[in-house]
């Protein structure tokens, strides 16, 4: 045990102290940031105000092309064909023409211009006159605004039974679902990358020589996986903190862009009126009323599982490849399609997270790290959670085992072209 203690702290801190990790971890976070700081900006950003003259012989339109922060709507009485040829010369950007139409079967309106509107103006204009439309609708059928009103009625289910103490609902269950799964994959697909890199490098180095001269093979291994697993978990815990900490500087300081922001992206997205507040104070109470220790807890034991599972077989390709690029990134194919099926699993595991399908990726090792964080915001019975937390323990030993095989036997072998069945045989090798 004292060994693999001396391995492990040898892999943590000549790793930590290096410079790219130092890098890493502190550029990591500025990036983030400053992408959330580009994309707030162009959120909030709309450049000059548009000038759109409105020729409106419906008079539908008169209440509901309210002028925006990108649009402002001028309503003109002058001929079509003339004001088609001097609208520039009067500083408009386009024209909206809206003839005499019938509300049941409303067609004709065109907007003449040079250049086209954004998807964002068009669909944003599209949706006032549908509104105008619409009142008018109601109107005619003699449904006044207060008794349409009236009419509207939100339904919230509260779930209770099997999740009843999980304090979450659906909304926040899909999100959370989505997160765990892309987060961790993309950890497992990166820190297994690292292992790989990490033991091809000694083997090019001839270091690991002098080390598996009094270390058996699966100790080395398992001191390697977890040395590295500890490297990877202080960058993460380093990006958490550093990133909320950039964060709340970023609201401090952008307060107004990050609101300007936030309104602009609702108004684009053209919700029904009164929806908007709606979905936005139900996420927020979502979140507000969620249990994380389940989520956390579930996170941080397939982040780990997973890690030490998949950092197996990645260490056993860097074991047989060294610095043969083409042939490591063959074997990593072979490695990471799993991950790949269980991202595509977790998708469906969304809309039906107990069906036989879900239930059995979720305990699968190979999929389990993706499917099962992702199947337990929406409630999960105990002995599937067990079995799968014990199927993955006993998947990492076993393939941390298999691994140690090809290890011993790969880790001395300098400028063969090592295949999948290469690999096969090391495997069953007793010498």
């Amino acid at each position: 045990m004292s060994r693999i203690w001396l391995i492990i702290k040898r892999e943590y801190i000549t790793r930590v102290r290096k410079l790219s990790f130092i890098i890493t971890t502190l550029l990591a976070p500025l990036g983030i940031a400053l992408l959330l700081g580009v994309q707030f900006f162009f959120m909030s950003y709309t450049g000059d105000i548009s000038k759109i003259a409105v020729v409106d012989n419906s008079n539908i339109s008169w209440e509901k092309l309210e002028n925006s922060k990108s649009i402002n709507y001028f309503y003109v009485n002058e001929n079509e064909d003339s004001l088609k040829q001097n609208y520039q010369a009067k500083g408009y950007e386009g024209v909206l023409f809206i003839p005499t139409i019938n509300v049941n079967e409303p067609s004709g309106i065109v907007y003449h211009s040079e250049n086209l509107l954004s998807i964002t103006a068009k669909k944003s204009i599209e949706g006032k006159l549908s509104g105008a439309i619409k009142d008018i609708k109601y109107k005619n059928a003699g449904i006044s605004n207060d008794k349409l009103k009236s009419f509207k009625t939100n339904i919230n289910i509260k779930q209770t039974g099997l999740n009843s103490d999980a304090g979450t609902d659906t909304i926040v269950a899909t999100i959370s679902s989505y997160l765990t799964g892309f987060i961790i994959y993309f950890i497992l697909i990166m820190y297994g990358t690292m292992v790989m890199r990490g033991v091809a490098e000694e083997k090019n180095n001839r270091i690991i020589e002098v080390i598996m001269s009094s270390t058996k093979p699966f100790k080395l291994m398992m001191g390697k996986i977890i040395g590295i697993g500890l490297v990877g978990l202080t960058q993460f815990l380093l990006w958490i903190i550093l990133g909320l900490a950039v964060f709340a500087l970023m609201s401090f300081l952008f307060a107004d862009q990050i609101a300007a922001g936030s309104q602009t992206m609702v108004e684009n997205a053209n919700l029904p009126e009164g929806m908007e507040m709606g979905v936005i104070n139900e996420l927020f109470q979502g979140f507000g009323q969620v249990n994380l220790w389940p989520i956390l807890t579930s996170f941080v034991f397939y982040f780990f599982g997973g890690y030490f599972f998949y950092a197996a077989f990645f260490a056993a390709i860097g074991t047989a490849t060294g610095e043969d690029n083409e042939t490591s990134q063959s074997l990593t194919l072979i490695v990471t399609v799993p991950l790949i099926i269980a991202i595509i699993m977790s998708m469906g595991v969304i809309n039906a997270p107990n069906s036989p399908l879900s239930v059995i990726g979720s305990i699968i090792p190979f999929f389990s790290p993706i499917v099962m964080p992702a199947r337990i915001p929406f409630g999960v019975p105990f002995w599937q959670l067990a079995l799968s937390a014990v199927s993955l323990i006993v998947g990492f030993i076993l393939a941390t085992w298999l691994a140690a095989k090809i290890y011993r036997i790969g880790i001395l072998i300098y400028g063969k072209k090592i295949t999948a069945r290469e690999l096969g045989k090391w495997l069953f090798y007793k010498g």
